[in-house]
C-alpha cells in the first residue's frame, strides 16, 4: 500500500480527530460508493467539520487508485493541522488522503467465534463512525489466539455487538438478525446493505441467544460474507453458501451488486442518506443521526417506508 506521510500537527496523527473508509475497489472502480460517502458527510457533520468538495474527494480517490486494478483503498479525512491542545482551529483545513493497496489473504475455511476479553467501549456521540480512534479494536485483535483471525465483541454489560473486524449476522427460525450498535461499534456498508437485503432485525442479544443460531457470518468492505463455523463452541448446522443470490466471489472476496446510483456526491446530505443503503439503515436506525434536515416531512416519511 503506497505510504501516506503525515506532519506531527496533523490532528488526525495527534488525537484521532477524523474519518476513514475502507473500499474494496474492483477494475478501478470503488464498490458501493454512495455508501461509503454517505457515511463520510454523515461522520463530519457529527463532528462538527465542514465537508470537503465531492470533487476533492473524488479526485483523491482517482489519484490514489492504480486504473485497472483490483484491491483495497483507505481514505481518510482529519481536522488538519493545529496549535497544541484538543480545541481545533477556528476555520479547520482538513487533510484528505487515499492509499491503494493489495486484498489481503482471508481464510479458507470458515470463522470459529468466541468471545474476546475487551469489552467494545466508546462514546455515544460517536456510535457508528468509522472514526480513527480503533485501539479498542487493536486491543482486541492481540488479544486472539494465533489460530483465530477474529471474536465476539461484547459491550461492558455483556451483550454481543459486532466482531474485532465487522459486524455479525446470525439466523434464526424466524429470520435474520443482527445486534444494536453501542458505543465504538462501526455501523458498516457491508451491514446497511444486509440489513435491507435479507430484511434483518436488529437484535439485542446476550451470547447465549446465540445458541438458537442456525447460521451466522460476519460483513465488512473487504467480504461482505464470512461464514462462521463454530459459535462459542458449538458446529452451526448451516454453513452453506451466501444467504442471498447476487453475491459475486471476486478472488476470495465476496460482494454485493454495484451502486444503483450515477452520483456517489449529490448536493445535500440529505439527499446522500436517503440514496444509499447506509442512509436509509442509519435514519431507521438512529432516527436523525448528525443533524440531517429534512425539506418536509412527506421526504422523512418516504425513506422511513
Amino acid at each position: 500500500m503506497n505510504p501516506i506521510e503525515w506532519p506531527v500537527t496533523d490532528r488526525g496523527c495527534a488525537f484521532g480527530d477524523g474519518l476513514f473508509e475502507t473500499l474494496f475497489v474492483r477494475q478501478g472502480q470503488a464498490t458501493r460508493l454512495a455508501d461509503h460517502l454517505a457515511r463520510l458527510r454523515c461522520g463530519l457533520a457529527t463532528l462538527g467539520l465542514p465537508e470537503p468538495s465531492g470533487e476533492r474527494v473524488l479526485a483523491v480517490l482517482d489519484q490514489a487508485i492504480e486504473a485497472g486494478a483490483t484491491g483495497v483503498c483507505k481514505l481518510t479525512v482529519t481536522a488538519g493541522s493545529g496549535p497544541r491542545g484538543y480545541r481545533r482551529p477556528e476555520h479547520p483545513e482538513l487533510t484528505v488522503t487515499a492509499s491503494f493497496g493489495a486484498l489481503p489473504a482471508l481464510p479458507a475455511e470458515p470463522l470459529a467465534l468466541d468471545p474476546v476479553p475487551v469489552a467494545l467501549e466508546g462514546a455515544s456521540a460517536l456510535r457508528g463512525l468509522k472514526h480513527l480512534n480503533r485501539l479498542v479494536q487493536v486491543l482486541a485483535q492481540q488479544s486472539l489466539p494465533v489460530d483465530r483471525v477474529e471474536g465476539l465483541m461484547l459491550d461492558p454489560a455483556g451483550r454481543v455487538v459486532s466482531g474485532t473486524m465487522g459486524n455479525v449476522f446470525w439466523r434464526e427460525r424466524d429470520g435474520w438478525h443482527t445486534p444494536p450498535l453501542v458505543g465504538g461499534a462501526i455501523a458498516g456498508t457491508r451491514r446497511a446493505w444486509w440489513v435491507e437485503a435479507l430484511g434483518a432485525r436488529i437484535t439485542p442479544c446476550a451470547p447465549g441467544r446465540l445458541a438458537q443460531a442456525e447460521a451466522a457470518f460476519l460483513c465488512n468492505a473487504v467480504s461482505a460474507w464470512r461464514p462462521v463455523g463454530t459459535l462459542l463452541g458449538r458446529a452451526l448446522a448451516d454453513v452453506g453458501g451466501p444467504p442471498r443470490d447476487g453475491l459475486e466471489r471476486i478472488e476470495g472476496c465476496w460482494q454485493p451488486p454495484a451502486d444503483d446510483t450515477t452520483n456517489p456526491w449529490p448536493a445535500t446530505l440529505s439527499e446522500a442518506m436517503a440514496g444509499s443503503s447506509w442512509g436509509r439503515v442509519a435514519l431507521r436506525e438512529f432516527g436523525a443521526p448528525c443533524g440531517v434536515v429534512f425539506p418536509s416531512a412527506s421526504s422523512r416519511e418516504s425513506i422511513e417506508s
